[in-house]
């Protein structure tokens, strides 16, 4: 447990971007499009499935807030490593 820890801390403080970021822009472009789907479906006349709505609004929100997330953890490392120096 501790090399996986130590492993988690090392990318969170390295690659916040990449660790952070970038699956939270992908969870929330996937949130976003499986929300549009279901309107698209339910525009027609079908019914709108309240299970789908609710885990595409989980997903969408997620990945906005680990999006959120790498960025302001990208910003205060550089302002620690600015201040640093």
């Amino acid at each position: 447990m501790t090399v996986l820890f130590n492993n988690f801390k090392g990318m969170k403080l390295n690659n916040p971007l990449y660790c952070f970021a970038l699956p939270g822009f992908a969870l929330s472009t996937g949130g976003v499009y499986l929300g549009l789907s279901a309107l698209q479906a339910f525009y027609p006349g079908e019914s709108l499935n309240f299970e789908s709505a609710i885990f595409t609004a989980l997903i969408t929100f997620i990945g906005m807030g680990l999006a959120f997330t790498g960025i302001l953890l990208h910003l205060v490392l550089g302002l620690f490593r600015h201040l640093k120096e």
